[in-house]
């Protein structure tokens, strides 16, 4: 892959991961992702746009190809915190709970940590072409939380937080093998 074609990509990865707040500012739900998709396909248009620009040799394209895979993790991982929130913000959802908003530093760097746990190896069996192994990360949060899926309101919030979670890696990806074919 041609390197120019990662760079506003990885740059908008970087400073949305760095400075999240000047990227969302006051969006939530819906806005945020739809922001959030406009800004990644503008991303990968200037990228393609960029490739006419120069040919790399053949140890360019190898750095190309490392650089979005680094993007693809950043984006995924760290990133990816900030897009499985909107889509539990999501009105038709109302999924965010008052004890989810109130919880204390604590527990959210525990989920953030365990959600880029997740999203990590999420994308590195999809990358690696073992989708039936995703089934696998459910299993094993369920068993973490087995005692907690008895209340049907948090089973939900739980489920849709996690299916959101394994969709963003499995789009993240498809999408790094479509641009590196």
């Amino acid at each position: 892959m041609n390197p120019l074609a990662v760079v506003p990509l990885l740059g908008y990865t970087l400073v949305a991961v760095l400075w999240p707040a000047q990227i969302d500012g006051h969006r939530r739900g819906r806005s945020l992702l739809l922001g959030e998709a406009a800004f990644v396909l503008a991303a990968v248009i200037a990228g393609q746009l960029l490739t006419s620009l120069a040919v790399p040799s053949r140890v360019g394209y190898r750095w190309g190809e490392i650089g979005l895979y680094v993007t693809g993790y950043l984006y995924v991982c760290f990133r990816g915190m900030i897009v499985v929130r909107a889509v539990l913000d999501l009105p038709a959802l109302h999924m965010r709970r008052d004890e989810d908003r109130t919880a204390g530093a604590i527990d959210i760097a525990r989920g953030r940590t365990i959600g880029s746990l997740e999203r990590a190896i999420a994308l590195t069996l999809v990358l690696l072409g073992q989708y039936g192994a995703l089934g696998l990360i459910v299993a094993a949060k369920s068993v973490a939380r087995f005692k907690a899926l008895e209340d049907r309101e948090f089973a939900e919030y739980f489920l849709i937080g996690t299916l959101a979670s394994l969709l963003l890696a499995l789009v993240g990806g498809l999408g790094l093998h479509a641009l590196l074919r």
